[in-house]
């Protein structure tokens, strides 16, 4: 079992330059972060001296501001996971430049946005539910400012609780030190007061606005009835994801939309082994599901889903070099939207009255309904709830599900073993033709040949099931 490391705000309070005015020089300081045993992310180097230190200093109002004014996104906005790769270079040298809407979101997750005149490290927060991603680089290239320069680099997981109380503390041991040096009526004073003082109602309310990308107090407004009816008629796990992946002016399409999905799934015909199967496979993985639902465990979402499905091609009987069928335990339907919003992909009932049903929002061609199928696969064993979304969200049960697709429909191991003992660069024809024998995308096996088969330096050698079962469930006829 590997923990959660926390982030760690340490700050020695100082003596500020006499230049400094009100609020700035009563919060000057020396601060390090820190993730765990990792260097801190505050490591910097200053070239005047000479010197590499583990904090930067200055005053520590404006990071404060910026935590505060950004509460709600930066505990509950998930949707950057799916910029990251824009947002990594955003502020590499600073803040400034206008980019619209995208500009504003992405500042809400971006410690260097707090500026204020102050030099902060490139650190990116992105939420994944029970978990928070925090990245965070170095400064490179040319910089036109002088001064020190960041140099950690790091990528790392800690809890959405922990991080959430460091933040918080640190907060408070801001605004208290403008209490003990006189200095009140900031925004930042203004500000937290009222965060303090949120009932549990409106808290919640300003989570689901932030997961739907919005700001609560500015920018919720045209959203708010919609909101409040979907908080009311869905359950928490399936609120997160619907919050999490849908347009804010598509709220009420959306619900009713769930509605004729619920319809449709109870249509299907009734089918008691396929029951049978996913309950016996629910037993079998009991252990893997008690480890991503323990609040105090670190396993990896993606590793997680490998594990499940290394576990349910052995119960199935199917070697890792054997296509597997996605669609032997569930029923699958397409109830098409009329309209386009990408972010919610399907509904998922594990116990719609005849059994496991899956029912898309759009049509698909056979290998993307085959992924589909298989993250839908992962949401019967694993969910604690019977009705699940399958949803564009980077949260980490999104996570679980399409590392589990992955691998089910394109193991590593049967990668390896079909590449044989590669003597140069895989080609474009060589994962086209595993692609073809596995039924699945070729982004999936590229994705499979990047991060596991190739990166990790996979044996290539061939594998047996530890368990193997003579019948694979009989396909249930789609509709």
């Amino acid at each position: 079992m590997t923990t959660l490391p926390n982030l760690s705000l340490s700050w020695k309070w100082q003596e500020p330059p006499t230049t400094a005015p009100g609020e700035l020089a009563a919060t000057w300081a020396d601060l390090e972060m820190s993730i765990g045993s990792l260097p801190p992310l505050t490591t910097v180097e200053d070239p005047a001296a000479g010197t590499v230190r583990p904090y930067t200093t200055g005053s520590l109002y404006p990071l404060a501001e910026w935590i505060a004014f950004n509460w709600w996104s930066l505990l509950d906005d998930a949707r950057p996971g799916t910029q990251i790769s824009q947002l990594r270079f955003a502020y590499r040298n600073g803040v400034g430049d206008a980019r619209g809407s995208w500009w504003v979101r992405s500042r809400r997750h971006v410690l260097r946005a707090a500026c204020d005149g102050f030099r902060w490290p490139d650190v990116l927060f992105v939420p994944e539910g029970s978990q928070t991603r925090v990245v965070w680089m170095p400064d490179g290239g040319p910089d036109p400012r002088r001064g020190t320069r960041f140099l950690a680099r790091g990528n790392a997981v800690v809890g959405a609780a922990s991080l959430a109380e460091s933040l918080r503390g640190f907060v408070d041991a801001v605004v208290g030190r403008l209490t003990e040096r006189d200095v009140s009526g900031t925004p930042l004073q203004e500000e937290w007061a009222a965060i303090r003082a949120t009932g549990e109602a409106e808290a919640e309310f300003c989570r689901s606005a932030a997961r739907l990308g919005l700001d609560p107090y500015t920018e919720s407004a045209p959203y708010a009835e919609a909101i409040v009816r979907a908080a009311g008629e869905l359950p928490d796990v399936m609120g997160l994801d619907f919050f999490n992946s849908v347009a804010p002016e598509r709220i009420t399409d959306q619900l009713q939309w769930i509605e004729r999905a619920r319809e449709v799934a109870g249509t299907a015909p009734s089918g008691r082994p396929v029951d049978a199967a996913v309950a016996e496979l629910r037993d079998a993985c009991a252990d893997v599901r008690q480890a991503f639902y323990d609040p105090d465990r670190l396993e990896n979402p993606w590793q997680l889903g490998y594990e499940l499905a290394h576990r349910v091609r052995a119960w199935a009987g199917v070697a890792d070099t054997e296509r597997f069928e996605t669609d032997t335990l569930l029923t699958y339907y397409t109830e098409q939207t009329p309209y386009i919003d990408r972010g919610l992909v399907a509904y998922g009932s594990r116990n719609a009255g005849p059994g496991p049903v899956l029912v898309s929002s759009r049509r698909y061609t056979e290998r993307p309904r085959r992924f589909l199928q298989a993250r839908a696969l992962c949401h019967f064993i694993f969910d604690n709830d019977d009705d699940f979304l399958i949803v564009a969200s980077h949260t980490r049960r999104q996570h679980l599900a399409r590392g589990f697709a992955l691998e089910i429909l394109a193991p590593a191991q049967g990668i390896a073993t079909l590449l044989g003992q590669p003597s140069g660069l895989v080609t474009a024809e060589d994962v086209e033709q595993i692609a073809e024998d596995y039924g699945a995308g070729t982004i999936v096996v590229e994705h499979q040949l990047d991060n596991r088969v190739l990166a990790q330096d996979f044996p290539f050698e061939p594998v047996t099931p530890s368990v193997r079962r003579p019948t694979v469930y009989p396909r249930r006829a789609a509709g």
